[in-house]
């Protein structure tokens, strides 16, 4: 019998080094971000109240119809998936311009408690509102802003498309 000690394997050390390396990474990021699902690219909040800015023109979307679940569904697929977070902010007086300036189409949604967008950003982690511009100032961003207890917060999550929202508002008549 042969008791020779095992040779060294590059592919075993990768191996392990990555099984230990990972989920350091993993809480570091976490603790970072105060999110242990950081890395979850889902986002399934529930809004209480939808509200849109139609080129001056604000229109509620009652929770009771079927717009209300749609846009809200619309809302989760756009935040689904990658997002990237920016330095861009939404300041008080554009925010006051989206809820009246007739050359704004503007998307606003509020939520009974605090909703995290999972990233791996410590960034938007106690919004109550989401702001998305549809039409005027950054819309052609994809930029989504938040607020906490009516309080701009900082940055803003770029989407790949707002387009489907636009185009479901468009179609059903909420803001043509």
């Amino acid at each position: 019998m042969d008791t020779q000690p095992a040779s060294p394997s590059l592919l075993r050390f990768i191996g392990l080094a990555i099984l230990f390396i990972a989920p350091v990474i993993y809480l570091i990021i976490a603790l970072n971000t105060g999110d242990l699902l950081w890395i979850s690219p889902f986002f399934t909040a529930e809004p209480m109240a939808i509200v849109v800015h139609c080129y001056g023109e604000d229109v509620p979307i009652e929770p009771t119809s079927e717009h209300f679940h749609e846009i809200n569904d619309l809302v989760q697929q756009t935040l689904t998936g990658r997002k990237r977070w920016d330095t861009l902010s939404l300041s008080e007086n554009t925010y006051e311009e989206y809820q009246s300036h007739p050359g704004t189409m503007v998307l606003e949604l509020y939520y009974a408690s605090k909703i995290r967008i999972h990233s791996r950003y410590m960034f938007f982690s106690n919004v109550d509102t989401l702001i998305i511009p549809l039409d005027g100032r950054h819309a052609q961003t994809n930029a989504i802003f938040g607020r906490t207890n009516d309080y701009i917060s900082v940055g803003s999550f770029h989407v790949k498309t707002t387009v489907p929202l636009v185009e479901y508002l468009s179609v059903e008549g909420i803001c043509p």
